[in-house]
């Protein structure tokens, strides 16, 4: 770490390069885009009235202003082209990897675990979903401000200096405006507080945690329009006899998927269990409750920071309140990092006992390439909303809202005849009502093309 300048540039140019290619990229309008940028007349000028909405009031079932501030941005400079908006995300999500960096540094003391954390988690095939979608900018902003908020808080425990604490609640504040599951930072901070400092002190962080309760109080308020059923979503009854026992397995899911990020896809299946005494629920469960036993009785300090890490970052999107998707790549982008500094300090601890210092970082090197060879090939599925639909419904032929939005890209695109198949399949899964009325009105226009041809 001698040529630390060096390094980070590197740290920031990877990325850059790794995901460049996503700035040619189409929006996907039917997967978000839509609502957020291309139809979304609240970013098309700084105007009271814009303002107003965007700061005021929940959009698309969400409070995050800084989010559609961000496109307002983007509008003015590049209006409705592309490539300026995933240009951004971009430059947001390496900037990310240089800030996470420091924040490592900090909590590990260890140049070489903080490089091999940014470095995993600026060039991991998970992190795609969050770059290469322009709609996923709301998790990029989050974490930038979350990033930068950690780097103040521990510049204030060192030194002691209110203002740097009033900067670091500030950027949490930017954070909660761009995503509400910034939530989960101060208890962050809680969990830094017992298991790495030097001197265990929690009254400062009464401010923080206020906040995250207002700002989780607003998330509650706004979540149930996100629904996609809006029928008994908060009854113990589905809770715990679907969502709860079904989270299980989809944890261990999480894991392998970063250990072994290949077959990835923007929408996954996932089999629902209705008892927590299912085999593979009980299994999972077990299991997880005795590697959390493992980490907190047996692990290291850092050991037990990171793990904590992992869950708290995962627990706005473990279906507490339940969603509309069970699992995405995108619910990982903070905690996975947790997983890669547990990855670190196995290899560090293995590398020790070996004696294989050069081995470790040999493999260390491999493993990043690798990766972002992976992320890099795994970006070309963002290119249009037809390459996208057309990769998840591969991997989840059987969910109706992917034949639906497949359908939707082909027929915008004049590919009628396979527009009309994926209807049809559709409605066979399940008879969805937007999937009837489309197919309805394809076939109409499929008609009235024929006549039109004939008479002509």
């Amino acid at each position: 770490m001698k040529n630390r300048p060096l390094l980070l540039i590197l740290l920031f140019i990877a990325p850059v390069a790794v995901y460049f290619k996503s700035v040619g990229f189409d929006f996907i309008p039917s997967w978000d885009d839509s609502e957020y940028v291309v139809d979304n007349i609240y970013i098309r000028g700084f105007s009271a009235e814009n303002l107003g909405v965007i700061f005021l009031k929940p959009f698309f079932s969400n409070y995050a202003p800084l989010h559609l501030l961000s496109y307002s941005l983007d509008f003015a400079i590049w209006g409705l082209d592309p490539k300026g908006y995933h240009l951004a995300n971009v430059i947001i999500h390496a900037t990310n990897g240089v800030l996470l960096f420091f924040v490592l540094l900090r909590l590990t003391r260890s140049s070489s675990l903080a490089l091999l954390g940014a470095a995993l988690f600026a060039l991991h095939p998970l992190n795609v979903e969050n770059v290469a979608w322009v709609a996923e900018r709301k998790t990029l902003l989050a974490a930038l401000f979350t990033f930068s908020s950690m780097i103040f808080y521990f510049d204030y425990r060192e030194k002691k200096r209110l203002g740097l604490y009033a900067l670091s609640l500030a950027l949490f504040t930017a954070a909660l405006l761009s995503k509400s599951t910034a939530v989960m930072l101060p208890a962050v901070f809680l969990a830094y507080e017992l298991f790495l400092s030097p001197d265990r002190k929690f009254r400062h962080l009464v401010p923080a945690l206020l906040l995250s309760g207002l700002f989780s109080l607003i998330a509650i308020y706004t979540h149930p329009e996100a629904a996609s059923d809006g029928n008994n979503l908060f009854t113990m009854e589905f809770l715990l006899h679907s969502v709860y026992p079904t989270m299980m397995p989809v944890f261990w899911k999480y894991i392998l998927m970063t250990a072994l990020p290949i077959n990835l896809s923007g929408f996954y299946d996932t089999a629902l269990y209705d008892s927590f005494l299912n085999p593979v629920v009980l299994v999972s469960t077990l299991g997880l409750a005795a590697v959390s036993v493992l980490a907190f009785w047996k692990g290291s300090p850092l050991v037990r920071f990171f793990y904590a890490w992992f869950w708290l970052w995962l627990l706005p999107t473990s279906n507490i309140i339940p969603l509309p998707v069970y699992y995405a790549d995108r619910y990982m982008y903070l905690s996975a990092i947790g997983l890669f500094i547990l990855f670190g300090l196995g290899m560090r601890k293995a590398a020790t006992n070996f004696r294989l210092e050069k081995a470790a970082t040999i493999a260390a090197v491999l493993i990043v390439l690798a990766l972002a060879l992976l992320a890099f090939s795994r970006q070309n599925v963002w290119r249009n909303e037809v390459a996208f639909w057309e990769d998840a419904a591969r991997k989840s032929p059987m969910q109706e809202r992917v034949r639906l939005n497949l359908g939707y890209a082909y027929e915008m695109r004049g590919r009628y005849d396979e527009a009309e198949r994926e209807y049809r399949e559709c409605i066979r899964i399940y008879p969805n009502p937007k999937a009837i009325s489309n197919l309805e009105m394809l076939i109409q226009k499929k008609e009235f093309m024929k006549r039109s041809a004939g008479g002509e």
